[in-house]
């Protein structure tokens, strides 16, 4: 019982993970999840993580033959205008004359979605800020990428990027998608109880949010997060702090009706821990938040959800 809550708490509206949330984590039960499946997807996932890193390692460095390295030998490429290009060759040809021209081009990458579509497929959607040059602003453009694993190595087999966005909004314009949250929120389970309060920072420019976790054992927590618009990456950002020590650090990708957070964090003993999150609004009074993915150190934990509601205000006196 004490398990579920812990998980229920990895959910919570806020965000954060809490020292005694991740020291109570059980060993799971083998009978009622495919633990070992769940295992091996979990480990996938973390290498397609890492091929994005590497390939966002390498076109900093300007080295095309690092890159092309990371596709499959008939791969393709389809920029935003439409124009193809085939094989590996070619590709590596293609980003060796791009850092001739811009050898001081950067590029910063942002994970929106990763899907296993099979054991052997999987297909990776995100946004890629490129800066060709420091005195010029970037450029962000959602892209797509396919993925093949070959000798136990994820390959690209396709990427295609799509229009650059534009746009010179304020941060607190960017979060306006997120003003919903200001308020008084609460989630209650047989385990316990969370509170939290959103509103705005002084200068409009970030959401703050301050939560309170009561379980039935009579434990107390208490943290803040702090959700704000990164213009380098064109994300919204959260970073979450509890009085235990532990923090996270997310970014956050809007979906037609939800929001898809990726956290990643450290306990107070030292072990990472990272989810992802999905927060699906069904009404300006309530929302739902499914965590998946979810690892303490070496240990992956059960899915679960949380449904939240709005906390009606306090009657007058």
């Amino acid at each position: 019982m004490r398990t579920r809550f812990v998980f229920a708490l990895l959910a919570v509206f806020t965000l954060c993970l809490t020292v005694w949330q991740a020291q109570s984590l059980e060993p799971a039960n083998s009978q009622e999840v495919p633990q070992s499946k769940k295992l091996n997807e979990s480990i996938d996932l973390e290498e397609l993580k890492a091929s994005a890193a590497a390939f966002e390692k390498a076109f900093n460095a300007g080295d095309a033959k690092a890159i092309a390295a990371q596709f499959t030998e008939l791969a393709e490429t389809v920029d935003e205008e439409g124009n193809i290009l085939e094989g590996r060759a070619n590709i590596e040809s293609r980003f060796a004359e791009l850092f001739k021209d811009y050898p001081k081009a950067q590029i910063a990458v942002t994970l929106t979605s990763l899907r296993l579509i099979g054991p052997d497929v999987a297909v990776e959607d995100g946004y890629s800020l490129t800066t060709l040059d420091p005195s010029q602003p970037g450029s962000r453009s959602p892209y797509a990428v396919v993925y093949l694993k070959r000798d136990g190595k994820w390959l690209m087999a396709s990427v295609r990027d799509f229009p650059a966005e534009s746009t010179e909004a304020t941060a607190h314009e960017e979060l306006q998608a997120l003003g919903w949250l200001v308020g008084h929120w609460v989630d209650e389970s047989p385990e316990g109880r969370v509170e939290t309060t959103c509103q705005w920072s002084e200068d409009s420019n970030y959401l703050m949010q301050d939560y309170v976790v009561k379980s039935r054992w009579g434990g107390v927590t208490k943290g803040s997060q702090r959700i704000g618009w990164d213009p380098l990456r064109r994300t919204v950002r959260s970073w979450a702090f509890d009085q235990s020590g532990a923090f996270t650090e997310a970014t956050w990708t809007p979906l037609e009706d939800a929001w898809v957070v990726n956290a990643e964090g450290v306990t107070p003993d030292g072990r990472r821990v990272s989810v992802t999150r999905q927060i699906t609004l069904f009404d300006n009074d309530s929302f739902q938040i499914d965590s998946r993915n979810l690892l303490v150190g070496n240990e992956i934990q059960p899915d679960a959800s949380v449904r939240v509601v709005r906390r009606p205000p306090a009657p007058l006196q």
